[in-house]
């Protein structure tokens, strides 16, 4: 420390320095702030990215910061939710330390994405929820049984809303008997789960 540094501590008071020092560190992590792209999709596509890098953090702070900065777009809150869910299901797959904990993040997610979803013909939402929750329940080791129920109850909640031959989805047309027989696969093997896992 030079002669002239020391000198302007020694007049600086305490309760100054931290003051300067905090400012200092308000300016750096408002600069630091993460921009977020305005489009939905767009958004969830940087996400996808964050992801694959393994910045799982960065993903769920930019779903958070657009859903803020978009309180009124309830269509697409619902793709938000979802992907924070499966985020914090990422995480639970590589932390085995906190993954009941990021169960627990993902399964209320995927509570808000169903709360914020208007059901229709041809809705596949449930199943995807449902997918969710029976990963929660292969992954948990505290509350696998409620997970795997909870899935159950999404897939045969979806069999109503996949009848039909098919629908338009982002401009392309999806037959739906290949999704009606992946729900009910997925059904029989989410009650399999169940019965292995001694669930009552």
């Amino acid at each position: 420390m030079t002669e002239s540094s020391q000198r302007l501590t020694a007049t600086v008071p305490k309760r100054t320095q931290v003051a300067v020092i905090s400012f200092l560190v308000v300016l750096f992590l408002a600069g630091c702030r993460m921009s977020v792209p305005k489009g939905a999709s767009e958004a969830i596509t940087l996400m996808t990215e964050y992801n694959k890098q393994g910045r799982h953090e960065d993903a769920i702070r930019l779903a958070q910061e657009w859903l803020k900065e978009h309180p009124d777009d309830a269509s697409d809150a619902g793709r938000f939710y979802q992907q924070i869910a499966m985020t914090y299901l990422t995480k639970a797959s590589k932390d085995t330390a906190h993954k009941d904990e990021w169960i627990q993040h993902a399964a209320a997610y995927f509570d808000r994405d169903l709360s914020v979803h208007q059901k229709a013909d041809a809705d596949i939402e449930l199943y995807v929820v449902g997918r969710g929750f029976e990963t929660a329940g292969r992954f948990s080791t505290a509350n696998g049984c409620e997970y795997y129920g909870r899935a159950v109850k999404a897939f045969e909640e979806e069999a109503p809303y996949i009848q039909g031959d098919d629908f338009t989805a982002y401009g392309k047309a999806v037959k739906l008997a290949s999704i009606r027989q992946a729900n009910e696969k997925a059904l029989e093997r989410v009650k399999a789960e169940l019965a292995e896992a001694g669930c009552k």
